[in-house]
């Protein structure tokens, strides 16, 4: 089999990594590189190019061979990989687990790290770590409610939007968007460009795609240092916890990195760099559409700057909400449910309950094409909810017929289990003990409201 061959070199502010002669420089803020201790950065540049490049065989059917120690990130990242990888057969009927776990042993079996395990010289981070947080923050509801509840809780707020160089629709709406967020707020954004992002498959499964987001917390190593952070917090909701059974009977997790055991598993990053940094999710006790009440009910101030769409069609060129995906279906729902006007986060001129958007909800296209988490089917009964509750405060449109139709008789008889399930309070394994008392008790405060002022509909 031809091979790919992988190197990486230490740089002023940063690290290099060259594939076949292309080079892809990851460079931080010289402030915060200098805080880093040198005596981690060949730990640190060894596990960034090996995340940065595994999923490159699937792409070119090669084997890897990588110039550099044994990643001590590895085994974090394998398992990761391992358990995500499955996802894939939400967005594609040909494809099944068992041939997907197949090619992705029989690949790594074949790679190779050329050099020796070397000892790396890390000390053990001596300093207490001070009472911030690094957020990642994209503007979305989960990641604009954490923001709110830490400055709830008197949690210095470090907010960090990854830019995706694939993801150009994205990245001028997110930047529109911090530049208002500063003007109102006065909180400044920091955008992190990542090169490395152009080694993301667009076609076909879209490998790399997988588990930005646990590179994102192996990327962000340095600012952890540099702002002796205690927390890392990603907007993962309880619906993250979902799987189900696959036809060979697999238990398949669509969103796994995302999920309790996702996020215990990164927890094992800090570590190996002998710091305490906690890695979690304030939003994991409760569900989408209750992150989405709260949000709006308890901050609008910050609910206005909400933007939770895909931004890959064209459509999202000029528009941030491009109307043509599952998620602006998804929030569109959630808003008419709660009596929130989409206008006030900017979603103009598109009636998502009319016929031609139904391809877009899950409760009526379950089918394979959207999303992994949509494709799933696992977000069915909460969009169920949330078209009763609309339906119930008088909402209008042709979806919302159909849904009368098909669903009304059954959700009329679900309605207070379903209301318990997605505005009830669940697991919070991932909350920092010392915040977990403070979270809960606000997310009491607000389900209370929410049932005052919900369940008078039903």
């Amino acid at each position: 089999m031809e091979i790919i061959h992988i190197f990486r070199k230490v740089k002023k502010t940063g690290v290099e990594i060259k594939i076949k002669n292309k080079k892809y420089q990851i460079e931080y803020p010289s402030y915060i590189w200098e805080k880093f201790p040198k005596s981690l950065h060949k730990l640190f540049a060894d596990g960034l190019s090996y995340i940065s490049t595994w999923h490159l065989p699937f792409v070119e059917n090669k084997s890897l061979v990588y110039h550099f120690s044994h990643p001590l990130v590895e085994p974090v990242f394998f398992k990761m990989l391992f358990y995500s990888l499955p996802m894939n057969i939400f967005e594609r009927s040909d494809i099944r687990t068992s041939e997907l776990l197949k090619k992705f042993y029989n690949i790594h079996f074949q790679n190779q790290f050329k050099a020796l395990n070397s000892s790396y010289l890390g000390k053990k981070m001596k300093k207490r770590l001070k009472e911030k947080a690094i957020l990642l923050f994209s503007f979305g509801k989960d990641s604009l409610l954490t923001y709110a509840l830490l400055n709830d809780l008197e949690v210095k707020v470090i907010p960090i939007f990854i830019k995706e160089p694939q993801s150009i629709y994205e990245n001028y709406h997110k930047k529109r968007l911090a530049e208002k967020f500063y003007k109102k707020i006065g909180e400044e954004i920091e955008f992190f460009p990542l090169s490395i992002g152009r080694l993301r498959q667009v076609e076909d499964l879209g490998w790399g795609w997988d588990i930005i987001l646990s590179q994102y917390a192996f990327i962000l190593v340095p600012y952890y240092f540099y702002y002796q952070a205690k927390y890392l917090f990603f907007g993962n909701e309880q619906s993250c916890n979902f799987y189900l059974k696959d036809k060979e009977d697999y238990f398949v997790n669509p969103v796994f990195e995302q999920s309790v055991s996702g996020m215990q598993l990164l927890q094992d990053i800090p570590q190996l760099f002998s710091i305490k940094t906690h890695i979690g999710s304030l939003v994991e006790p409760i569900n989408e559409i209750f992150i989405t009440y709260i949000l709006h009910r308890r901050y609008p101030e910050f609910g206005q700057f909400q933007m939770s769409c895909f931004s890959e069609e064209p459509q999202a060129k000029k528009k941030r909400w491009c109307g043509v995906c599952e998620k602006c279906a998804r929030i569109y729902i959630f808003l008419k449910a709660l009596g929130i006007s989409p206008e006030k986060v900017g979603f103009y001129n598109d009636d998502m309950l009319s016929l031609e958007k139904e391809k877009y909800y899950v409760i009526f296209d379950d089918g394979i094409g959207k999303s992994a988490y949509g494709g799933s089917g696992l977000g069915k009964d909460e969009q169920l909810l949330a078209f009763y509750l609309a339906y119930k405060r008088g909402v209008k449109g042709e979806l919302i017929e159909k849904f009368k139709k098909i669903y009304l008789e059954d959700l009329e008889k679900r309605k207070l289990k379903l209301f318990e399930n997605y505005f009830g309070i669940h697991s919070s394994y991932t909350l920092p003990s010392n915040l977990r008392r403070k979270t809960l008790r606000i997310f009491e405060k607000e389900r209370e409201k929410a049932k005052k002022e919900l369940l008078k509909f039903f």
